[in-house]
């Protein structure tokens, strides 16, 4: 099992929000690029203890309603075990939806199914082994206003066998008016810039709306960040979500910023900055 940072910030992150905007926007069609495994056995690490169990230790009413919280719960979160974003999706969706997952490990992808097939889903879901830039880069690969696109590399940045990367599928996403949410990750603030001037561009020429909502380490500059528990910065990047979903990541974004207020790691202060962009054409 390649992937080994389930439950940290990065994660919580990502899940806290993906879960209520699945609940709110209800897509029936759901794909994700990166999905790895539905769900991984966690133990107390410095890298947990800043992420998932710092939030379930906090008597937080905000947090306790969440539907991450409540799924994280129903799955097993007592007993260690985080579940991934595919075993989120599904329990969230259910049979409302049809998945298609991507990895590059057919070993991931096999406990997707598996997950799945528990479920009673697996007719649902759809996977495919390989390169998800090129698989959503691909001309046959038709998505429109009923689809739902989550990309989760680390970053955006890293290019397909095709030569593009995962800005392009963000594109193609916007152009055609799906609902998109992008996370990425960062670890210095130059990155952060470059990433910004890369939503911009992408609001610019499709004539969208664009908002990205960011968490990074206080301690961060342009050249890096002297600790990280896991992903010193990272961000969510959406369009075409309804108001009550962008609503949501904001209030969320803002109880990341509560909740970590004062924060330590391994011994080093590591509150979370946060920021909030709408880019428009």
């Amino acid at each position: 099992m390649p992937y080994n940072h389930a439950g940290e910030i990065g994660d919580v992150w990502k899940h806290l929000p993906l879960c209520d905007i699945l609940k709110i926007e209800k897509p029936v069609m759901y794909h994700e690029s990166n999905s790895a495994y539905s769900g991984y056995d966690i133990s107390h690490k410095p890298q947990t203890e800043y992420g998932v169990f710092r939030m379930l230790g906090l008597d937080n009413h905000v947090f306790k309603n969440s539907e991450y919280y409540m799924t994280l719960k129903r799955n097993g979160i007592d007993n260690y075990r985080y579940t991934g974003s595919p075993g989120l999706a599904m329990e969230i969706l259910s049979d409302k939806a049809t998945y298609f997952f991507h990895d590059l490990e057919k070993e991931a992808l096999n406990d997707v199914e598996a997950f799945a097939g528990r479920k009673g889903l697996g007719k649902y879901v759809k996977t495919f082994c390989g390169d998800s830039v090129s698989a959503f880069m691909d001309e046959n690969c038709i998505i429109g206003e009923d689809d739902f696109i989550f990309l989760d590399p680390y970053s955006p940045f890293d290019i397909g066998l095709n030569g593009l990367n995962f800005f392009d599928v963000f594109n193609k996403a916007v152009a055609a008016k799906s609902k998109v949410l992008l996370w990425y990750g960062y670890e210095n603030l130059t990155g952060r810039r470059l990433i910004s001037e890369r939503l911009k561009r992408v609001a610019y020429e499709n004539k969208a709306d664009v908002f990205s909502f960011d968490v990074w380490i206080k301690s961060m500059d342009a050249d890096g960040c002297k600790i990280n528990p896991g992903v010193p910065g990272c961000g969510l990047a959406c369009a075409y979500m309804s108001n009550e979903s962008v609503a949501m990541l904001e209030k969320y974004l803002f109880l990341i910023k509560n909740c970590y207020a004062g924060a330590a790691y391994c011994g080093n202060e590591a509150a979370l900055l946060t920021g909030i962009n709408k880019y428009s054409q």
